[in-house]
């Protein structure tokens, strides 16, 4: 029977943690748990929400793989007066060990930005700013097939990401075919306006736009298309899970892999 370490190594495989964001606020790896614990499941989802704990702990996973961090930004305890303290609590209690790859399964090639971007149906695709190498970092930019109108593009974005509150930030009637993508919250810093615009998009597709963000979109002429945050990443995680297979039947692991099948979006 596999370890937490042995499975960890799978996830590693696919999002090398040195891919990831080198900043404070990314927090990646090992969250709850000890690898040399043994696990029998692993379960994959987007967040540790009660809601997966509850999955988990009925599906008797050992092990949950998340791309956001149960635990984001420093805790000085860990006790049951507090939301995240209790979700810790019930986690150890039931030995079930929670591994995040945030940033790293973002940047990383064949990650959820490239995953977005096929989806969308983008050719030629590149790295909108490369981190690591030229095939590792912030972002996708390609081409639509042919020009389309901002509007359409939300429509075919609602469509694939199965999201009816997509929003546009722009002229619904303008035509966009250079297409940015930036899964998650790249609208929260004017510095992702920038980086589509040094790539020459007429649009740009992520998640969480602050106001001041699309007001300086506005200004600089760009289209924002808005997906929500949870529909633009939680696409990805079946995909993971079938990654996560390939390299359990390449490494001949006695080891279950499964989505967490209740996550939702907040909004319905």
């Amino acid at each position: 029977m596999p370890t937490v370490g042995e499975a960890i190594k799978l996830i590693q495989a696919i999002a090398p943690e040195e891919h990831a964001y080198k900043q404070e606020y990314d927090n990646i790896g090992l969250i709850v748990g000890d690898k040399s614990q043994h696990t029998r499941k692993v379960m994959c989802c987007l967040d540790v929400t009660n809601t997966v704990i509850d999955e988990a702990i009925e599906a008797r996973a050992d092990l949950i793989i998340s791309h956001h961090p149960i635990i984001f930004h420093p805790t000085a305890t860990v006790s049951s007066d507090t939301v995240l303290g209790k979700k810790i609590l019930r986690l150890i209690k039931h030995n079930i060990a929670v591994y995040s790859a945030h940033t790293n399964l973002d940047f990383v090639k064949d990650g959820i930005n490239d995953f977005v971007a096929i989806q969308l149906g983008l050719k030629n695709l590149r790295t909108l700013e490369p981190y690591v190498s030229e095939d590792v970092g912030f972002g996708r930019i390609g081409e639509l097939p042919s020009k389309a109108t901002a509007a359409t593009f939300r429509e075919i974005i609602s469509q694939l990401l199965g999201d009816k509150f997509v929003r546009i930030i722009g002229d619904p009637k303008g035509k966009v075919m250079r297409i940015a993508v930036i899964n998650g919250g790249g609208g929260g810093d004017t510095k992702y306006i920038d980086m589509a615009i040094k790539a020459k998009a007429d649009c740009l597709v992520t998640a969480d736009v602050r106001h001041h963000v699309a007001v300086y979109a506005l200004d600089a002429g760009i289209t924002i298309i808005e997906p929500q945050h949870f529909n633009m990443e939680h696409c990805y995680i079946q995909r993971l899970v079938q990654l996560l297979k390939l390299e359990v039947k390449a490494k001949k692991m006695s080891l279950e892999v499964v989505q967490a099948i209740k996550e939702t979006s907040f909004r319905s």
